[in-house]
């Protein structure tokens, strides 16, 4: 996505929103398997985390905290386990986003206003390590100040012995266990692969080769992520770069020269929690040809419904976009009729649509999912109101994308969850239109949110 910085500006909002339906749980959006475990070694072989890496240590603590008393430093891990470490870590050596969120309210609770409070006289273990790691004196006693300091070095890399692994981090982490322990993740679809399956830091990608475009490429977003982001994060650090993991056959920033098409972004930049994972968001495998006006104006603002929805609610959403080429009746195009930009040699396909799913998961574990499919065009509106109607026609069902991709994109819900979520259209979320449109915005109008419980 290429966009210029947006501008604070008063919101007008539409005078009505629609959720579609919610289901109430009480666990989340699935249930991960303790007895699912690998060989911490065989993780380590088969993505090069070397014993000292933050990878390897992570792997080892969660194994060490098993619940399962059988299972508890067995040398072999599941993604299970590494979820319920990371979210009450004792020894406070990797903090995620939403759990230093956690702990640092706690902690500012019981230090009040400028109070000194022993490093072992807080409300559990995990807190106590956290108050001596951040007691910088030594001399026993926390302040407000020393504890600002340590999260604020944490985040920057500055404390030794503490990882700061942003929830979007660790869900990309958790799906690599999982699926190397062969377990269904919100991140990874069953079905058709849809091409040569990339595992970043940050999001997953499945790249059709012979398009030289992403079938699909998730990842996970978080309130917490959003709202933890460092201060100087920044896509104008970025740059366009080709994936070193496709060697001499990788697309090129400078194939989209001259083409009349944008770089667009699968992931947003702006969904990036930490400067390493914006500079990731900008691999060439993850950019699919855009019209500039569908790019920089629609797109932009209904990768912003997203971001603004799981910020108002303070929950997390799985994410998975693509793109899909379709004749007039919506029936996939033969080869020969899919326009390509680029070299001889390396021709990268124009989709005809770009899609985008999101299951939205709540702080209480209530679900609600949304579809899209929107056209790549090039008169897409640019402003604000007609946008609103262009994406609102672009509205569709997870059911009818699956159809279409041959995959089962969150294979891991239930499927009474499935069927109540994944055929309904009728999600939405509303433009929160603005006096320049570098402003609009989707988002939950106030008071709304509530209706998602």
């Amino acid at each position: 996505m290429q966009v210029p910085p947006q501008k604070n500006a008063a919101p007008a909002l539409l005078p009505s929103v629609t959720a579609g339906k919610t289901v109430s749980t009480t666990t989340g959006s699935w249930n991960r398997s303790t007895a699912k475990e690998v060989p911490v070694d065989e993780l380590q072989r088969k993505f090069g985390w070397a014993d000292d890496s933050w990878q390897a240590g992570l792997l080892k603590a969660a194994d060490a905290a098993s619940p399962v008393s059988s299972r508890k430093g067995n040398g072999s891990v599941s993604a299970a386990e590494v979820e319920r470490y990371l979210q009450n870590p004792t020894d406070a050596r990797f903090l995620t986003s939403t759990a230093l969120q956690q702990q640092r309210a706690s902690l500012e609770q019981k230090l009040g206003g400028g109070r000194y409070v022993a490093v072992d006289a807080f409300d559990s273990d995990w807190q106590d390590a956290v108050a001596r790691r951040a007691d910088l004196s030594g001399d026993g006693k926390l302040s407000r100040t020393e504890l600002d300091t340590f999260f604020k070095n944490v985040k920057a890399g500055k404390v030794d012995d503490v990882e700061w692994v942003p929830d979007q981090k660790s869900a990309m982490f958790e799906s690599k266990v999982a699926e190397s322990a062969g377990e269904l993740d919100p991140l990874r679809p069953a079905g058709d692969t849809g091409g040569l399956s990339l595992l970043k830091e940050y999001m997953r990608i499945s790249l059709d080769e012979a398009k030289n475009v992403p079938t699909l490429v998730s990842h996970m977003i978080s309130a917490a992520d959003l709202e933890e982001r460092p201060f100087g994060v920044s896509r104008d650090k970025s740059k366009f770069t080709e994936d070193p993991e496709l060697g001499d056959k990788a697309v090129k920033d400078t194939d989209y020269k001259g083409s009349g098409y944008d770089r667009g972004h699968m992931k947003p930049a702006a969904d990036s929690p930490t400067q390493e994972a914006m500079d990731e968001s900008h691999l060439m495998t993850n950019m699919a040809p855009q019209f500039p006006n569908l790019n920089r104006q629609s797109w932009a603002t209904l990768e912003d419904a997203v971001r603004d929805m799981v910020s108002s609610t303070g929950g997390k959403a799985y994410v998975m976009t693509g793109n899909l080429y379709l004749d007039g009746q919506g029936q996939p195009l033969p080869p020969e009729s899919i326009k390509s930009i680029g070299p001889d040699g390396r021709p990268i396909a124009v989709p005809t649509h770009n899609f985008k799913t999101v299951l939205l998961e709540l702080p209480n574990g209530n679900l609600s999912m949304f579809a899209y499919m929107v056209p790549n065009v090039k008169d897409a509106p640019t402003e604000p109101a007609n946008i609103s109607k262009f994406l609102e026609e672009s509205r569709t069902s997870v059911d009818k994308l699956e159809d279409l991709l041959g995959q089962d994109l969150y294979a891991q819900l239930p499927k009474s969850v499935q069927e109540k979520l994944e055929a309904d259209s009728s999600a939405r979320m509303a433009f929160r239109e603005a006096s320049t449109f570098e402003a609009a915005s989707l988002l939950m109008r106030p008071g709304f949110s509530n209706r998602w419980e």
